[in-house]
């Protein structure tokens, strides 16, 4: 399809002139003599950029600009032209989002380049346009395949965060509360950032909640989440999970671990880390995955994240390790509020999603 172009200059002999440069240069050609003519033809005609001349009569190019911006009537690319080399014409049009200035007259080739630049800018914008609106659905849809952050029953209570470094990532958790008084957990962290990432994310827990129709063992459930995620994740995509199993009448936790940093059980202000080193889920297809069995005592604490809160940095400590997350949390008593409240705010810069689960065995 030919890219349009709006020509608008009060003096009909350049209209002219550039109706035939552009067309023999390819380029559909709209014309107008001012910017109130052009604003009637932009009601109905979409343009790939604006070619604008800066003296008119009714409207003249700065008002133009001014006016397309403050109204928002298009984003295109705007090519100011002008006979004359007023420095402050030019300077108030860069500040309005114009784009390139030529003088009158111009050399062919000279403005034909010029032109071509600013359709590769509109291809941006566009570009930008429509990522923006992926995103946003991609953010909507993420929304609705996480829980609620916040779960209690009467022997166990479940906290959660999740932070993208952008407007969505590639963290995920998940819990289900079954009827005989078992909970299931994971906590996930895919490999990469943005909309890939949260593709695998949806991927991941249609997975996972698959294989729950199979199994309720976490080992088990980790080998056929990995068989399926195996065969249909990029061979350079893995993911990183934690399953856990709590049986609140027996008092114990079933868990198995993928390639996911090890959850810290925390009792009596003592921590131990919940050790499993099965590797990622994804890479290596025929893996099986082993269930570990962890006795609970009222009191107790399991703190789950992703990698990302290890990527953290502070003003006083640069880099946080694992040992400093785990000072910071026991010196708010285990406060899962006041830890959040604490790493999120501007003290801390996160280069990667980061995501926090804290469940308690409820004394």
């Amino acid at each position: 399809m030919k890219k349009r172009i709006l020509v608008i200059d009060d003096e009909a002999p350049i209209r002219d002139l550039m109706l035939k440069i552009l067309g023999r240069a390819g380029y559909s050609v709209f014309t107008a003599p001012d910017g109130l003519e052009a604003l009637k033809l932009l009601e109905n005609t979409k343009v790939d950029l604006i070619m604008l001349d800066m003296n008119m009569p009714n409207m003249n190019g700065i008002e133009f600009l001014k006016h397309i911006r403050t109204h928002k009537i298009t984003n295109k690319p705007v090519l100011m032209v002008s006979g004359s080399h007023d420095t402050e014409h030019r300077i108030e049009s860069y500040k309005l989002g114009a784009y390139d200035f030529i003088t009158k007259p111009e050399q062919t080739e000279v403005m034909l380049k010029r032109v071509e630049n600013g359709l590769k800018i509109g291809e941006l914008i566009d570009f930008n346009d429509f990522m923006r609106v992926e995103l946003f659905m991609a953010k909507k849809l993420q929304k609705y395949i996480f829980p609620e952050s916040r779960f209690n029953t009467v022997k166990t209570s479940i906290s959660s965060w999740s932070s993208p470094l952008a407007d969505i990532g590639g963290d995920l958790y998940d819990y289900i509360h079954f009827r005989d008084g078992r909970i299931i957990f994971f906590i996930a962290d895919v490999s990469g950032h943005s909309i890939s990432a949260s593709m695998f994310t949806t991927i991941v827990k249609m997975v996972f909640r698959n294989a729950l129709q199979k199994t309720e063992v976490p080992g088990e459930l980790m080998t056929i989440a990995n068989t399926e995620l195996s065969q249909n994740l990029p061979t350079e995509a893995f993911v990183t999970m934690f399953c856990g199993l709590i049986d609140e009448n027996e008092g114990t936790l079933f868990y198995s671990n993928a390639g996911h940093p090890p959850p810290k059980l925390i009792r009596n202000g003592k921590m131990t880390d919940l050790q499993c080193p099965d590797p990622f889920l994804g890479p290596i297809e025929g893996t099986e995955y082993v269930t570990i069995k962890q006795e609970l005592q009222n009191g107790d604490t399991i703190f789950l994240y992703t990698d990302g809160l290890l990527d953290i940095i502070d003003e006083v400590y640069k880099h946080v390790d694992a040992d400093r997350i785990m000072e910071l949390f026991l010196g708010y008593d285990c406060d899962f509020d006041r830890f959040i409240q604490e790493i999120s705010g501007q003290k801390y810069i996160r280069s990667d999603d980061c995501t926090v689960m804290v469940i308690n065995r409820n004394e």
